[in-house]
């Protein structure tokens, strides 16, 4: 057992290095086009640079930053395509989610999700975009989680890091509508009702897609 130790806390570190820099850039204080160094970035981050290396690489499975080699790691940005391209895959995969967890979800679930609505609820009263973008990621992957399907939430919660990104940039004039439509879909998957639980879940991804676009008009 002591031997695990080690392992876990190595773990721990890596993990906590990548929400850092994640949050960095999710955030804009690391901006598009911007390079990560990383003396600089294990220096401010307390850390060597073995476990930021491991967080530029997961960054960069999640389409966060860019690996040139032998020049290094960049900001990427959020193109109209890459966009367009992820509603195209939410507006499938997250009503077939709802539809699965309203069926398969427990009550443990059902409590969860409530205590992040009730995050998000806060989170708007106080103008915490922060707060809201990772309660309304927490919800989803809830949702996918509670869907009881392990490819399907494989495929889609990688994507939650992007829709934070998006999200932060879009909370401030749409956080009262994502608000409403998460209200509606926690009642339906309550009450077990599948069939609702999908358009609502279509509904709520449709809606936010158009007022996503425009922010690349």
């Amino acid at each position: 057992m002591a031997g695990d130790q080690p392992a876990r806390t190595d773990q721990s570190l890596r993990d906590r290095v990548f929400e850092e820099v994640k949050e960095r850039i999710i955030s804009g204080q690391l901006p598009v086009g911007a390079r990560l160094h990383e003396r600089n970035l294990s220096e401010e981050l307390g850390v060597s640079r073995v476990p930021l290396r491991e967080a530029i690489l997961t960054l960069r499975a999640q389409g966060l930053v860019d690996v040139q080699p032998r020049i290094g790691a960049f900001v990427k940005p959020l193109t109209a395509r890459y966009v367009a391209e992820l509603f195209d895959v939410r507006e499938v995969l997250e009503p077939l989610a709802a539809c699965l967890a309203a069926t398969r979800r427990t009550e443990e679930q059902v409590t969860d999700l409530e205590r992040y609505f009730l995050e998000e609820q806060r989170a708007l009263e106080l103008d915490d975009n922060k707060a809201g973008s990772l309660a309304n990621a927490e919800f989803h992957l809830l949702i996918l989680r509670a869907s009881d399907n392990e490819l399907l939430y494989s495929i889609v919660a990688p994507l939650q890091t992007q829709i934070q990104r998006l999200f932060r940039r879009t909370i401030v004039s749409i956080g009262e509508s994502l608000f409403h439509d998460h209200g509606a879909m926690l009642d339906a998957i309550r009450r077990q009702d599948s069939a609702r639980a999908a358009q609502l879940a279509l509904e709520h991804v449709a809606g936010t897609r158009a007022h996503s676009l425009s922010l690349f008009d």
